[in-house]
């Protein structure tokens, strides 16, 4: 019996495991483009930790594309659908791991990365110098919450999203897997 059967025509059709890869792809993307949005519309800069949330997000969007594209293009077993909701679900894993980690470090439960610190990777030219001097562009330190809307930050957000991806992922996945073949 399916784990979706009494939910409506449309969901239980988006969380068939063939399909579920593109709809983790467009939330990703959607997650991305309101982050951009944030930055060149709204002017908040992203720390350190917010661009490699970013990252994750394009991971998740990449494969869930090429999963949905290949399992449409190509003659692949139901395994091959299984295996990619699963790598979408461990991907989004990944994603609120950064994202939880961001929201550790803004709570200072955890300390600043040396990436977020200001602490350099190597020497620093003079006109490296001079180029960060003439950029009007202040980068926040990822301790600082510059937005947030309930009292949930971009990143605590992120990781709700995140979580919420992967456990729609690994609930597709178990679904999938108790169906007779």
């Amino acid at each position: 019996m399916s784990l979706f059967a009494p939910l409506p025509a449309p969901l239980r059709i988006a969380l068939e495991p063939r399909n579920w890869p593109l709809i983790a792809a467009g939330v990703s993307l959607a997650l991305l483009a309101g982050a951009f949005a944030f930055e060149y519309i709204g002017g908040l800069l992203p720390c350190p930790m917010c661009v490699t949330q970013r990252w994750a997000h394009a991971a998740i969007a990449g494969a869930g594309i090429t999963v949905f594209v290949a399992l449409r293009a190509l003659p692949l077993p139901d395994l091959s659908a299984r295996l990619g909701v699963g790598l979408v679900g461990v991907l989004s894993l990944v994603s609120a791991w950064h994202a939880l980690h961001h929201v550790l470090v803004e709570y200072e439960i955890l300390d600043l990365p040396p990436s977020c610190a200001g602490v350099s990777s190597g020497p620093v030219s003079l006109a490296q110098m001079e180029a960060l001097f003439d950029s009007a562009r202040t980068i926040p330190q990822c301790n600082e919450v510059v937005w947030s809307l309930f009292g949930v930050s971009m990143a605590g957000w992120n990781a709700l999203v995140s979580l919420g991806l992967a456990a729609i992922s690994f609930l597709v996945l178990i679904n999938a897997m108790r169906r007779p073949r």
